[in-house]
């Protein structure tokens, strides 16, 4: 399954969010401030960050936007008026905070199945590796 990090300012919500996902067989980093988040994208490849807008400034979190290509990004937040902000262009969905998480539960396995599909989106044939085969 897919390794995420998960940024959470609640620590019980943050203990079910945890829980939820490694049930659903992902690994599960957890990063509490920007220095951590940052820290751990540089030593695991992450194929999904939680991000917690109740927690983190939009701000800061564009200032490093460059370190996360390739990486789908959630954002979570208990206001409506964050997803107002223009800076959430960075992330690919945006979930307000439910009480179960079921909300964000759903739209992570939106996101991991986009990434999914694109990663078999062009399967090589057997010809084409033949012909890549012969060409070198």
């Amino acid at each position: 399954m897919a390794t995420i990090l998960l940024n959470e300012s609640d620590p019980q919500r943050h203990k079910q969010l945890r829980n939820e996902l490694q049930s659903q067989g992902h690994r599960v980093w957890s990063a509490q401030h920007l220095t951590e988040i940052i820290a751990t994208l540089h030593d695991v490849a992450i194929d999904l960050m939680i991000l917690d807008l109740d927690y983190q400034r939009l701000e800061e979190l564009a200032a490093f936007a460059e370190r996360w290509r390739g990486i789908k990004i959630l954002f979570q937040s208990s206001s409506p008026g964050l997803m107002q902000d223009f800076r959430s262009w960075m992330a690919d969905q945006f979930v307000y905070k439910d009480e179960r998480g079921e909300r964000l539960a759903h739209a992570v396995g939106q996101l991991l199945q986009i990434k999914s599909m694109q990663r078999y989106a062009y399967p090589k044939t057997r010809r084409a590796q033949t012909a890549a085969l012969v060409q070198n």
